[in-house]
């Protein structure tokens, strides 16, 4: 008897509930909070009002936000709305920025064999409508097979440890050129009113070397070449036109844009000038490793020449800006200098290879990664399904105290001693300027030992100080706004 009068308030009470939730929605505390974590999805994840059709690019024109500034904006959205935020793209696709190192760390570690990013749609629409030029979207905007494919194809030499240290003597030749130009270019024995154009003029002519085989000599003190010059604005074009087009709306889609206007103008000067150095090869560029396993690659001849015009193009831009950046900060930290020169006077390069990390951490050009993600995820208590464009703020990550102590500090002692391996560890998944995993720059290597030559050459040659604080402005990567100024004096040693 006991027992049928429990079973009739079991039911009874089960009754209830469901008349209570039908009625008045009603849903007990602990249910709900089941259903709760269960649920959250994309769609509740905080950020920007999102317009019909529109989705949340208002806020360029309503707010105080500027695209030259995105790496800004981004921070002041993680103020306002917490470590993962949602915005909608035209048609109101959500996009999800996450900023939390263990979000940044599941969503990279989830990539699979052909890991996934967003491409340039701009690029891939314009080069497909170029086929007497472009076989394909090239390797940044390629996906899945394809991509694996013309990166088997095209990085190998350009990846190997073997073939950068086989080009250290060339590359140590270039810096100390460069040292010499700078001498000449001088003011008052010490002002150079622009450190750009001059990161620019090495980074063209290393990366030539490197590619083509042979010396372009872009570094001559007679003035900087018309190549030079046409290939600096064509690329700074190119990458101001690649940020227009994939940040702002994409009426180019529909019509010929300012912004698409000027991205074709950039990329048609760009495999010109480009195409003219590869044409003037000679029997020195048949020496050049890379440049012959590009031309041995069982790859259509299009996809040849392209990888070649976007290795010189990418090396004028990325490593110039970064050569700005690391001599910038070690130019405000004379404390840094004097370290380095009695580390280097010492045999040791231990301390400057920990400058050039910290360099990496402070002002990385690559300050975030965008992936599509292959599988469900859970980042931050919500659930995305697979396909979601995730951007991962590595940058804004590097800047938290909770993931560095001290982190806006330019300290290069923290990648040294016993602060080392907190610090690796924790860098492992935010210290990424050329990207993680199987998409990772294939001009890494390439970059890193141009930095430590450079350097070591640098601090030997000049004590160096800084004119103002540096600005920066986002290119579609980030880079040095207006010209930066700097004094090189000659070392008393």
């Amino acid at each position: 008897m006991l027992i049928e009068l429990l079973r009739i308030q079991d039911i009874c009470a089960i009754l209830a509930l469901i008349i209570m939730y039908i009625v008045v929605g009603y849903r007990p505390p602990w249910l709900w909070k089941h259903i709760e974590k269960r649920q959250m999805t994309i769609a509740d994840i905080p950020g920007p009002l999102s317009i019909p059709f529109l989705g949340t690019r208002w806020i360029f024109w309503f707010k105080n936000y500027s695209i030259s500034k995105l790496h800004e904006v981004y921070a002041d959205l993680f103020l306002q709305y917490g470590p993962i935020i949602k915005e909608e793209t035209l048609f109101n696709i959500p996009v999800v920025s996450v900023v939390k190192r263990c979000d940044i760390e599941r969503v990279l570690k989830s990539s699979g064999k052909y890991p996934v990013r967003p491409p340039t749609e701009a690029i891939a629409h314009y080069r497909r409508s170029r086929p007497d030029r472009y076989a394909s979207g090239g390797i940044v905007n390629e996906q899945g097979v394809v991509w694996h494919h013309l990166r088997m194809n095209l990085t190998s030499e350009l990846t190997s440890t073997r073939t950068i240290a086989g080009f250290a003597p060339v590359i140590d030749q270039i810096v100390e050129e460069w040292c010499s130009l700078i001498k000449l270019q001088r003011v008052s024995g010490k002002y150079i009113e622009d450190l750009k154009p001059l990161a620019e003029r090495l980074g063209l002519e290393v990366t030539c070397a490197l590619v083509l085989g042979r010396r372009m000599g872009f570094l001559q003190p007679n003035g900087t070449s018309p190549t030079t010059q046409a290939l600096s604005v064509a690329v700074h074009e190119h990458f101001l036109a690649c940020r227009d087009t994939f940040y702002g709306l994409p009426f180019w889609k529909v019509w010929q844009t300012p912004a698409y206007n000027h991205l074709v103008r950039g990329e048609e000067a760009i495999y010109t000038l480009a195409l003219e150095l590869i044409e003037s090869a000679n029997e020195e560029t048949e020496q050049s490793a890379i440049f012959q396993s590009v031309l041995r690659a069982n790859i259509d001849n299009r996809e040849k020449t392209v990888a070649i015009v976007d290795f010189i193009a990418a090396g004028i831009y990325t490593l110039g800006n970064s050569v700005v950046f690391l001599l910038h900060l070690i130019a405000s930290h004379e404390e840094c200098q004097r370290k380095l020169l009695d580390d280097l006077n010492n045999g040791s390069t231990t301390y400057l290879k920990a400058c050039i990390n910290e360099a990496f951490r402070i002002i990385p050009t690559a300050y975030c990664l965008a992936r599509v993600t292959e599988q469900d995820l859970e980042l931050s208590g919500y659930y995305l399904k697979a396909g979601t464009v995730v951007l991962c703020h590595a940058g804004l990550a590097c800047q938290g105290n909770d993931n560095f102590q001290d982190a806006h500090l330019f300290n290069p002692d923290r990648w040294i001693g016993e602060s080392k391996a907190n610090t690796v560890s924790t860098a492992t998944y935010l210290v990424i300027p050329f990207g993680i995993g199987k998409r990772i720059c294939p001009g890494r290597r390439f970059v890193e030992q141009v930095l430590v030559s450079l350097l070591s050459n640098v601090v030997r040659e000049f004590h160096f100080t800084c004119i103002d604080d540096l600005k920066l402005q986002f290119e579609f990567l980030l880079a040095p706004k207006g010209p930066v100024a700097m004094n090189f004096v000659d070392q008393n040693i």
